[in-house]
């Protein structure tokens, strides 16, 4: 299983970004756009990892009881060589405890044996570049909710793209 842990987006905030998308899909073809059911805050991704740490990422996002969580996002970024990003995201305000979490959950090895030892940045990516134009693109006015829910999900690749499997979830009330 390749195994991730999330913050789940609030439906009125996954609706407003699919709606900013809408008219840029047709725009920009060679861009792959994320669709809504695949919208999330990836805390941190582990990879292909054993019972024993899939227990312990588990265990440590379930004793995490932060509250509700207030988000805004108003910037749009890339990833990848300047001038050709491959990653498009939205990123913006986030509280302190969320990167407190992703400090946590990067002390867990990954299924190379690795901790993450870099800042957390959080973002939602939005489109991966598959060739041809590097559009420049404009974020959409600000979006802000409030997040309530994380989750461990098991990402499945397919000819057609990511499968998610929610392996656990939590109420962050």
């Amino acid at each position: 299983m390749r195994i991730f842990a999330a913050l789940d987006l609030p439906r009125s905030a996954v609706e407003q970004v699919t709606e900013w998308q809408k008219p840029l899909v047709s725009r920009y073809p060679s861009l792959k756009w994320v669709s809504g059911q695949n919208m999330h805050l990836t805390l941190r991704f582990f990879g292909d990892i054993g019972q024993d740490t899939q227990d312990r990422v588990i265990r440590t996002l379930g004793a995490w009881v932060p509250g509700p969580l207030e988000f805004s996002f108003h910037r749009l970024g890339s990833f990848g060589r300047k001038g050709s990003p491959s990653v498009y995201w939205l990123g913006g305000d986030f509280p302190g405890e969320v990167m407190e979490i992703a400090r946590q959950l990067g002390s867990i090895p990954d299924d190379r044996g690795k901790v993450s030892e870099r800042g957390y940045m959080p973002h939602l990516t939005v489109a991966r570049r598959r060739d041809g134009l590097v559009p420049m693109l404009e974020p959409p006015g600000p979006i802000s909710g409030i997040i309530t829910g994380a989750a461990v999900i098991n990402s499945r690749l397919t000819s057609k793209g990511p499968e998610y499997e929610y392996i656990q979830t939590f109420d962050l009330l």
